[in-house]
């Protein structure tokens, strides 16, 4: 196909396209077709920050620059939580919830939203340390540092009454400490 055949081809596709385009912009759409409201989980915490530190051999410490030496070394990391969610006595949600970053060393970030009938629900938000994934070594080689971490326990039982289109939001309060749940309203 030599070079006008190209354009000429091109051209028809583009205007095919815009075409298309075009006439899919007119289609209806819905994004809600049923009656429903919608629980939503969204929260950031810093968790509990452990260190687990270890003193270096003397080989080790010659291998590393005079001025650069420390007689410990400290790996520190922030511990996941386990996130339960019963919602009228049915498991819903039940995961590990991981620090962020390559060294699990950021926040939590909890996100999930549960699309539910009008009505009167029963919540149980549970988010809870993991008691099998805290430091492999002696507890007195393990700092826990700062006290604005997120308590090891949290817990929200709450009774919900949903009109439809509404959206409850479970939140962390930073300043109570707890799980909250702000005002309806709609999505």
């Amino acid at each position: 196909m030599n070079r006008s055949g190209l354009r000429i081809l091109g051209a028809t596709t583009a205007v095919v396209l815009t075409v298309a385009i075009g006439a899919l912009s007119q289609v209806p759409y819905e994004s809600d077709p049923g009656d429903h409201a919608l629980i939503r989980l969204a929260w950031r915490v810093r968790g509990t920050r452990v260190e687990e530190c270890r003193r270096l051999t003397e080989e080790e410490l010659a291998r590393i620059p005079v001025h650069m030496r420390q007689e410990e070394e400290c790996v520190g990391r922030i511990l996941p939580y386990r996130l339960q969610v019963l919602l009228d006595d049915s498991a819903v949600v039940d995961q590990l919830v991981r620090p962020a970053g390559a060294r699990e060393d950021r926040p939590l970030y909890v996100f999930h939203e549960r699309s539910v009938t009008p009505g009167a629900h029963e919540l149980i938000v549970r988010f809870e340390l993991d008691r099998g994934s805290g430091p492999a070594r002696a507890p007195d080689t393990t700092a826990t540092r700062g006290s604005d971490t997120t308590p090891s326990v949290l817990e929200l039982r709450t009774r919900l009454d949903m009109r439809s289109k509404e959206v409850a939001l479970v939140t962390y309060d930073n300043e109570r400490r707890q799980l909250v749940v702000q005002g309806y309203g709609t999505p």
